[in-house]
């Protein structure tokens, strides 16, 4: 009987069958890796760009790599070289004299900015240098960064030799979600000194080396504030602009406001020119809660 009942095992295991592809680990189907993430050291400028999304209230700006400033005869002295952009690749030096770029002629700061405005990042442009009195030609590759529209505005009118004198300050700040007067007071109080901070430091880290530079204390500009009884309307008077500008030395004017909703953050910001009272910029950025 026992001996039956093997037979009969074996004779159904006969007919079983059997997956050799999944029995064999040499047969079995593999997966192809992902691949790798993008290295931003081995890219292009031209592909980080394009890796790169331009957020809202930013400006591209595109850089040849290097800053200038004018001698007493009037021609433009290489005096920086950013290590690792185009200037450096192609061969500038410190101590070269910029002719032109892209055929634009280079006779003050703000021509190097104008003279890759309207070009694209990782294009090549022709620049024309003297170096030991000796004309030479060289291709530069256009690279990028990206500025905060007011800093951008700054930065220009700085280039373009304007002496800039900055005081910021926080305009309206509303909460829809504190209804409480007092707990809207404290955090309005936060929220503004936070603001003021950062887009000082902000400034600053891009603007310090400019000679023509200057942030006006902020404590000062809080205490003529004060003294006319200035609202949260985010309204700037005549008389306001014409006492900090005379008092403070102030050139320009950056107001904060900062509005939370159920959903998202508003920032908006808004540079001035004290002496005309003209908005040079206003920006606004949402940030999703």
């Amino acid at each position: 009987m026992r001996r039956m009942i093997l037979l009969l095992a074996l004779a159904v295991l006969a007919f079983v069958p059997v997956d050799s592809s999944a029995a064999s680990p040499s047969n079995k189907k593999k997966q192809p890796a992902p691949p790798p993430p993008p290295n931003p050291a081995t890219m292009t400028q031209a592909e980080l760009a394009k890796a790169t999304p331009l957020l809202n209230g930013f400006v591209r700006r595109r850089q040849v790599g290097f800053n200038t400033q004018q001698r007493p005869d009037g021609k433009m002295e290489v005096v920086v070289v950013t290590k690792g952009r185009g200037a450096e690749k192609a061969g500038v030096r410190i101590g070269d004299i910029v002719v032109a770029i892209g055929g634009w002629p280079i006779k003050k700061r703000i021509d190097l900015l104008d003279a890759v405005r309207n070009r694209s990042v990782g294009d090549f442009v022709p620049l024309t240098i003297i170096r030991n009195g000796e004309q030479m030609d060289l291709n530069v590759e256009l690279g990028f960064s990206d500025m905060e529209e007011p800093v951008y505005a700054l930065y220009r009118l700085l280039y373009d030799e304007k002496k800039i004198g900055l005081a910021v300050m926080g305009a309206e700040i509303s909460n829809v979600l504190l209804t409480d007067p007092v707990a809207l007071q404290q955090w309005a109080k936060g929220i503004k000194s936070n603001l003021i901070a950062k887009w000082e430091s902000r400034c600053l880290k891009v603007l310090s080396r400019e000679k023509e530079f200057s942030l006006v204390d902020r404590q000062a500009v809080e205490q003529i504030l004060k003294e006319l009884n200035f609202g949260q309307s985010g309204m700037v008077s005549e008389k306001f602009r014409a006492t900090i500008g005379k008092t403070l030395g102030a050139t320009h004017l950056l107001t904060l406001e900062f509005s939370r909703f159920r959903d998202a953050d508003v920032e908006k910001q808004r540079l001035i020119e004290i002496e005309t009272g003209k908005v040079l910029v206003s920006s606004m950025r949402s940030t999703k809660q």
